[in-house]
């Protein structure tokens, strides 16, 4: 039998993984900061550029489809604009914490799992590894489908839709990487979803049954999730609505094979 640990010594052991997490967090925050040509001139603003990759791949694929030029680009790199003293300064700092929570993220996770890790038999204990592959793939699959498709289609729609021709577009500074962060953060833990269902499945707060009877209603909070996500018009909801229905019709498939197994 497995001796039981006091409530104290918890939070003691939960402590430490906490510190380790922290570290893990402000370490790649300096590596960040140190980088800071890196992440802001070719990362952070490479969307708002002319020549970013998925503006020349979709207009190459609507060319290929519709032997036309695409609409789907900029005349001309975006106006990006600081208006406040410490604007610059204080996006700096705050861009390079997020970056850092998610660079560390699977790190942060694994810290996770070696605190709940006692409390697993011996067989979830053989399945430690493939789960933390599978929470750093579908997390880094959300930054990147957040990075590479959601925010140049926010971004684009944003850009193009005018209410005259009198105002002209100049984005704020922190307006746009509190975008780009929000929408990439975002999308990385959308992808988890599967994880989450298999967590709330194995304690038996959710199963097969009624992910299945109430997927209507699933779908429906999907679609409001997805217009959460982006700024309502139909094309960028759908880019999200998308991958969030093959997401939960993996977690189907994932409860369904906990519940045999059960």
């Amino acid at each position: 039998m497995k001796k039981e640990m006091p409530f104290l010594e918890h939070i003691e052991e939960l402590r430490k993984h906490v510190i380790h997490s922290l570290c893990a967090i402000i370490i790649a925050m300096v590596l960040l900061m140190n980088n800071k040509h890196i992440l802001f001139d070719y990362i952070l603003f490479g969307p708002a550029k002319t020549d970013f990759i998925t503006y020349r791949m979709f207009s190459k694929l609507e060319n290929f489809l519709f032997k036309k030029k695409s609409i789907f680009h900029f005349s001309k790199n975006l106006e990006i604009q600081n208006r406040k003293i410490f604007g610059q300064f204080n996006t700096y700092v705050w861009t390079c914490f997020i970056g850092g929570i998610i660079l560390s993220f699977p790190y942060v996770f694994y810290e996770f799992w070696k605190f709940i890790k006692p409390a697993l038999s011996e067989k979830e204990k053989k399945y430690s590894q493939k789960i933390i592959a599978i929470v750093t793939f579908l997390f880094s699959l959300g930054i990147f489908f957040g990075y590479f498709v959601l925010c140049p289609f926010l971004i684009y729609f944003g850009y193009s839709f005018k209410i005259s021709s009198f105002p002209r577009n100049v984005f704020d500074l922190s307006d746009y990487i509190s975008l780009m962060m929000h929408s990439i953060l975002s999308m990385g833990i959308t992808f988890l979803f599967p994880v989450f269902i298999y967590f709330l499945t194995k304690i038996e707060l959710l199963s097969y049954s009624f992910l299945k009877k109430y997927r209507k209603h699933a779908f429906l909070i999907i679609f409001i999730i997805a217009s959460a996500i982006t700024p309502g018009d139909i094309l960028s909801t759908i880019i999200v609505l998308i991958p969030l229905i093959i997401l939960y019709q993996l977690s189907l498939y994932i409860s369904f094979s906990l519940s045999k197994k059960n």
